[in-house]
């Protein structure tokens, strides 16, 4: 009996262990694909398809935010999703959709801050940076819609810890992204070439005046 109960149990976490959910790791292949797209981008020194030189597309890739701790900024991208893409593919265990929850919170905060100094400072904008901004979020809200049940009072599963905690991995991506580009830093040579050509092509003229 005791052997045969134990089977029941190991044939019972067996049947609610969760399989690969595809739709998190089709979404995270697609981010990897427009991730890993501009990643190739900045190392060959390329423009974009569709993006005509002087383009926003070459004003972002060519600024200074293009590149974090020394490697293209959309290598980091790429890499966040690897890793969800990875716990999608194992299953997303209770422990599991936590974490991929965290580092999508993560991804969609520092992408706000990215599109920000993009419009901003950069004053343009790029495509497939966005189009990565919708994946990334969409693939939170896909993650919030599998949110797996909360067991307990204290399971970090709860509306209200979850909340706290994907806010607090936002803001802390913010910040760690600010520090990094508050550091002394040159504009990279290419920047100026590409916002010459943007100039060129809108046809923009300066006026001044001497008194």
């Amino acid at each position: 009996m005791a052997h045969g109960g134990g089977r029941r149990e190991s044939e019972q976490r067996v049947a609610e262990a969760p399989g690969t959910d595809w739709l998190v790791v089709a979404l995270s292949a697609a981010g990897l694909l427009v991730s890993g797209y501009l990643t190739w981008l900045k190392l060959a020194g390329r423009g974009a398809v569709f993006c005509v030189a002087g383009s926003g597309c070459d004003l972002v890739q060519a600024s200074r935010y293009a590149v974090f701790l020394g490697v293209p900024t959309a290598l980091w991208g790429a890499a966040l999703y690897t890793a969800i893409g990875i716990l999608g593919g194992l299953g997303l265990t209770a422990q599991r959709w936590l974490a991929a929850f965290l580092l999508a919170s993560a991804g969609v905060g520092f992408s706000a801050y990215m599109t920000y100094l993009s419009l901003v400072d950069v004053k343009a904008a790029c495509v497939y940076c966005l189009t990565s901004v919708a994946i990334v979020l969409t693939l939170l809200m896909v993650l919030l819609w599998r949110r797996p049940p909360a067991r307990g009072r204290k399971s970090p599963l709860r509306p209200v810890r979850l909340a706290t905690y994907g806010s607090l991995m936002a803001a802390a991506s913010i910040v760690f992204g600010a520090f990094v580009f508050a550091a002394p830093a040159s504009i990279p040579p290419d920047f100026q070439t590409a916002l010459a050509r943007h100039l060129r092509d809108t046809g923009a003229v300066m006026y001044g005046a001497y008194w």
